[in-house]
């Protein structure tokens, strides 16, 4: 049975201080690089992403990655469609034009954004008709079960109930047709009062999207209209489009059954992380701009840049680099605690001629050893798609635990991007050593990020709302490397 949507209450607790923080960085940087061919040309392969992405979300068309990477970076064609995809060239052409469907959308929503144009459902439904320009039938499934192509209403709400079958076998109930206007109608009413109280960007579009999705006002792409619809909320913001790739398509529609279940934050929070993506990624073109620009701009601006900058930005860098300095300490202070607890416990359980112990350990920014786990960091790092910069600040703790084997978590500090411009990063991660065969000493193997994601703070956020977010972070992290551990222990015992 449908449940009408309802409308948001208190939201204070949904808010990301992170992304807040993040998004005064970029409001501050962003106008050194708008007007660069390189932030165009990134905005570019970003709105080919989105166009491409989004219909892969809702398996318009598959493929994999790499196909994916040609046509962001070449253009949206359907000769390397059909020689990139493997597919016959009619199929290729079709699915192009799609794309390109797609693409003229996201380019238009940047010009809506700019307007003083509010959402309406007219806009709501004229962008449906616009992602189905090229789909003319969908496949619906009769009484009997019989599958049955139907001709798509473009831009018009559903005539007929379009109610899934889930892989469990029960049916997920959307908003009935006769409904469908009037709950469309509340929804843009609710939306556009919390607008003008400044609901922050990410509660907003987790909002506007998931009641969407609850609706379902469409036979056929409501997920499309919906991301649409989020990225209209990030760009009114000043921030980008929402682009989900399929590597996230698990976790988005996790984030939307936890909002069926009338848990929004994880959406709120999937959206955040999307967003701090982005505005990292167009943080780290500052320095092909720079490159970019001719000698004598360079000299003729820079001094100037220098003069009026240099008390601010290194009164900024201290304080990011101070509050860096605290969370190690946390850190530190965190596994010391682990290890007194620990220590005394492996004592009394070790075997004779073996030395059980926990160890915990912590250098700052100054030691000579902070040039340690320095591979595994970059690894780390890439894996979560952003540079590891190392110039200004690099710090680190670490707990061993020597048992059947020898075990480390690492917490690491350091810098993010080419340049160190006060935003910083914590990664967290497990290894083994084991002893080298022809040398003296130990090598590492099998390292695993600890954590479902990395820690960002920057010189805007207050410290005490960083602090509260990395101790959250740092118990997480501890949780996936302790299990990480456990299940290491378990694999000696049954060997």
């Amino acid at each position: 049975m449908y449940e009408f949507i309802v409308d948001l209450t208190d939201f204070h607790n949904l808010i990301s201080p992170e992304l807040a923080a993040l998004s005064k960085v970029w409001q501050e940087r962003k106008g050194q690089l708008q007007e660069s061919g390189e932030y165009q040309e990134f905005l570019k392969k970003m709105e080919r992403e989105w166009a491409i992405e989004t219909g892969i979300i809702e398996r318009l068309y598959s493929w994999d990655r790499g196909v994916t990477e040609v046509l962001i970076e070449q253009g949206i064609e359907a000769s390397l469609i059909s020689h990139r995809g493997g597919l016959q060239w009619e199929e290729a052409e079709h699915i192009s034009a799609i794309i390109k469907d797609h693409q003229a959308i996201v380019e238009g929503l940047f010009s809506y954004f700019k307007g003083d144009q509010p959402l309406s459902e007219h806009f709501v439904r004229s962008l449906h008709a616009e992602f189905t320009a090229h789909q003319d039938f969908i496949m619906a499934q009769s009484v009997e079960g019989h599958l049955l192509k139907v001709p798509l209403l473009k831009g018009e709400y559903k005539k007929q109930p379009n109610n899934p079958r889930r892989q469990s076998g029960g049916i997920h109930t959307y908003c009935p047709p006769e409904h469908v206007s009037q709950e469309m109608s509340n929804l843009i009413s609710w939306y556009l009062a919390w607008e003008k109280q400044q609901v922050p960007p990410e509660v907003l579009a987790a909002f506007l999207h998931h009641r969407f999705t609850q609706i379902h006002p469409f036979q056929d792409g409501n997920g499309r209209v919906a991301r649409a619809l989020a990225s209209i909320v990030f760009l009114k913001y000043g921030l980008f489009p929402v682009v989900i790739r399929d590597s996230d398509r698990s976790q988005y529609i996790q984030t939307l059954e936890e909002a069926d279940g009338g848990e929004i934050r994880p959406l709120c929070n999937f959206f955040a992380r999307n967003q701090r993506d982005s505005i990292l990624a167009a943080l780290g073109i500052e320095q092909a701009v720079q490159q970019a620009r001719h000698a004598e701009e360079i000299l003729h601006s820079g001094l100037q840049l220098l003069k009026n900058q240099y008390i601010a930005e290194t009164s900024r860098m201290d304080d990011v680099l101070v509050h860096a300095e605290t969370l190690r300490n946390i850190t530190k202070n965190r596994l010391d605690s682990i290890v007194h607890d620990l220590q005394p416990q492996l004592t009394m359980i070790t075997p004779p001629r073996h030395h059980y112990r926990s160890t915990s350990v912590s250098d700052g920014n100054n030691s000579n050893r902070r040039h340690y786990f320095r591979n595994e960091i970059v690894d780390i790092a890439r894996s979560y798609k952003y540079y590891a910069n190392f110039s200004k600040y690099c710090a680190w703790a670490f707990l061993t635990i020597e048992s059947l084997n020898n075990f480390q978590f690492v917490v690491a500090f350091h810098g993010v991007g080419p340049n160190h411009k006060g935003i910083m990063a914590a990664s967290s991660f497990t290894l083994f050593r084991i002893p080298r065969e022809e040398q003296s000493g130990t090598q590492v193997i099998d390292v695993r990020p600890s954590s479902p994601d990395f820690f960002q703070f920057n010189y805007i956020e207050p410290l005490e709302s960083i602090k509260d977010r990395f101790h959250e972070w740092l118990e997480g992290s501890l949780a996936i490397g302790l299990a990480e551990w456990r299940r290491s222990i378990a694999r000696e015992v049954e060997t």
